[in-house]
């Protein structure tokens, strides 16, 4: 993966499209979990779609993140930075609960599947909590690494 674009490291610019896009990808999937007839028919693949796009942007952010860390002297002595890693190398896996369980309730939705789709609609519900406060603590983390030098209280 390209460490810079136009001079500027490449987890910069790409954490901004998964800052953005994991919390709309959380709130379609919200959607489609409390309003039925969203799930059906082109919704629902719009919003599974739209959580496998979450779920590449996290990768791309995580290997240019990866990359960042390891062409920047000085970046591994930083606790602060330590933490915002390892924040960050699990929050694909939220996002891989997300797409699942998505994929999950489209499917119960489409093959008809009342109880399967109930428990589903809240398995989604909870997956798209669990990965927007993750999604959160990664980027808090992230602020906190890159600011604290510079904003005193």
């Amino acid at each position: 993966m390209t460490y810079k674009i136009f001079g500027l490291p490449t987890h910069i610019l790409v954490i901004h499209l998964v800052v953005v896009g994991i919390p709309l990808a959380c709130l379609a999937t919200v959607a489609i979990a409390v309003r039925p007839q969203w799930r059906a028919g082109k919704g629902g693949a719009i919003v599974v779609g739209l959580d496998a796009v979450a779920v590449v942007g996290t990768w791309i952010a995580r290997q240019s993140g990866l990359a960042f860390f390891h062409h920047t002297p000085g970046l591994a002595a930083s606790p602060q930075v330590i933490a915002h890693k390892n924040l960050g190398m699990t929050l694909i896996w939220y996002l891989l609960g997300l797409l699942a369980a998505a994929l999950l309730l489209v499917l119960a939705e489409k093959y008809e599947r009342p109880p399967l789709t109930t428990i589903f609609a809240v398995v989604a519900i909870a997956a798209a909590v669990a990965a927007t406060v993750q999604t959160i603590r990664v980027g808090d983390a992230g602020a906190r690494a890159t600011w604290s030098g510079y904003i005193t209280k």
